[in-house]
């Protein structure tokens, strides 16, 4: 399907294109042939009537999932600065009948504005929208070819906001999932009041090569989390079980790229399962 979608990019302008990347993706979404090991967390750490942010939604993954646990009575707040994976986002959606979600054309960082993004493009012309991320990362160094394969990039201005100024009142997070490609870190000091407020519980990629392009340190990134009281974990799944292992928050820049799972002590009983029993909880990590 790969290839069908390279050779069909040339042939077909944008809009259709992104219908049949759309239905693509609902339908892998749907029968869950697309999906992380982390989604796992979704249906622990939310409960119903909650609200759940998803920073970086691309096509809707995390919001169907995180759509199903809170309910008609929850809510999804979803972002997506990129308008070509914003719209076909919407599209998955409605495909999909989630009526709870509110998905935001906007990027999220640490102040309100409108920034530049970097969109790697395949040899179709497609863009990679997973990859898309805040221009002014340096993916010029060693280990490009693993990190940063793409050779031709394309720039698009999008609007960034300051999560708490722009929801200062949101009630019941539960759950924040944020990736978008090394910046989370600014994405998280703009939500910083959101976290301190409801402590929830965060899914976070940390890849210390993106860090590294934007001059941020591992360490800067595991002292917003230790300041707060965060835990640091790694889920595995084996066999068709999962289980979290805590993870050093020290250690962060020699850490691969992964998903990590951040709980604080408030939430560690709906995660028990996952870790043993509550009371086993270390209460401070570094």
């Amino acid at each position: 399907r790969k290839l069908l979608k390279q050779a069909m990019y040339p042939l077909l302008n944008e809009r259709i294109y992104r219908v049949i990347q759309g239905v693509a993706k609902a339908w892998d979404i749907r029968r869950e042939t697309w999906t992380e090991p982390e989604v796992d967390i979704v249906r622990l750490a939310v409960r119903e009537g909650e609200t759940a942010v998803d920073i970086g939604a691309n096509f809707g993954l995390y919001c169907y999932h995180l759509s199903r646990t809170v309910g008609p009575s929850g809510r999804v707040v979803a972002f997506e600065p990129v308008p070509f994976t914003y719209d076909t986002c919407r599209l998955v959606g409605r495909l999909l009948r989630w009526r709870n979600v509110e998905l935001f054309c906007k990027g999220c960082g640490n102040r309100n504005g409108r920034l530049a993004f970097t969109l790697p493009v395949q040899r179709s012309g497609a863009i990679s929208a997973g990859l898309a991320h805040f221009a002014g990362r340096n993916d010029h160094r060693k280990d490009k070819d693993v990190y940063s394969p793409y050779e031709q990039t394309r720039e698009v201005w999008c609007d960034v906001v300051a999560l708490d100024d722009f929801l200062p009142d949101l009630k019941d997070v539960s759950l924040l999932k944020s990736d978008i490609e090394g910046a989370d870190i600014l994405a998280l000091q703009g939500a910083s009041r959101l976290i301190e407020r409801h402590h929830p519980t965060i899914l976070c990629e940390i890849e210390p090569w993106f860090l590294e392009g934007f001059g941020i340190k591992p360490q800067t990134l595991g002292d917003f989390f230790r300041e707060r009281d965060y835990s640091l974990y790694h889920y595995d799944v084996v066999n068709g079980k999962g289980a979290l292992t805590l993870t050093t928050i020290d250690g962060l820049g020699r850490f691969s790229s992964h998903n990590y799972v951040l709980i604080h002590p408030s939430r560690r009983d709906r995660l028990a399962s996952l870790l043993g029993t509550a009371t086993n909880f270390p209460t401070h990590v570094g």
